[in-house]
């Protein structure tokens, strides 16, 4: 039998599926915190953070502080009932959406400006050009990214602090331990003022809790961490330095 969880319009969901309804919920339920909070300085929701914080100094979810902002508006429709227990997928989705909340409180913590980056559709249009600009966009607030400018001692060569926490979760036997290190980059990114796009960061702590798909997350945060994007004028001044170089080495 067909549950909840699994069906949706008699469509089965993919991981995929899942994966994207984890990320547009998560960023959903962030995106009213950070509204009431830095645009309304709501009480209520600096309360709310302050609950979301708790408990991450030990490295837990206390889910009775983080059940409110986790289940109010659930999806039912695509990610299922989570009062059910037959649902295997519950506990992956919930302790993503979860991790991901806690880390915007932290990010988030004492800050006047927004820290989750909020995608602006308006007026984006449909060409190449406006899709080339949106990827351009993401891929500045990924997690990858963010770690690496968070990194400015990297230049390749070099086992930072930032890096070998990268590697640790790497090599974390599970998810509790990738959750561990995440505090302290989060940490590095909230004294820096750098934004994170959460949505696209909680579709990763989806994935990062499936065998499977573990290692393709890790793939994608080392291509935004060390494909660094150059402007045209530093790739101009680049190349007229390795011209030189070989010029030199020919005389």
């Amino acid at each position: 039998m067909m549950t909840a969880a699994t069906m949706t319009n008699n469509h089965v969901l993919s991981v995929d599926d899942r994966k994207q309804a984890v990320g547009r919920y998560a960023n959903y339920r962030i995106g009213k915190l950070q509204y009431a909070y830095t645009v309304q300085a709501s009480s209520v929701a600096r309360a709310h953070l302050a609950l979301l914080r708790r408990g991450i100094d030990d490295g837990r979810v206390r889910w009775m502080n983080v059940g409110f902002d986790l289940y109010e508006d659930w999806p039912q429709d695509t990610l299922g009932n989570p009062a059910l227990d037959n649902d295997p997928n519950i506990v992956t989705e919930t302790r993503a959406i979860a991790t991901a909340l806690q880390m915007y409180a932290l990010h988030q913590q004492s800050k006047s400006q927004g820290m989750a980056w909020m995608s602006d559709r308006k007026g984006t249009g449909n060409g190449a050009e406006a899709k080339q600009r949106a990827q351009s966009e993401h891929f500045r607030y990924s997690f990858g990214r963010a770690c690496r400018m968070i990194d400015a001692d990297q230049d390749g060569s070099k086992a930072t602090p930032v890096l070998r926490r990268l590697q640790i979760m790497e090599d974390a036997p599970d998810f509790d331990g990738i959750r561990h290190q995440l505090y302290s980059l989060i940490r590095m990114m909230r004294n820096q003022d750098v934004k994170l796009d959460y949505q696209a960061f909680a579709q990763d702590l989806y994935l990062l809790q499936l065998s499977g798909r573990r290692a393709s997350v890790f793939h994608r945060w080392a291509r935004q961490y060390y494909a660094v994007h150059k402007t045209a004028e530093t790739k101009e001044g680049e190349k007229a330095k390795r011209t030189a170089e070989v010029q030199q080495h020919g005389q």
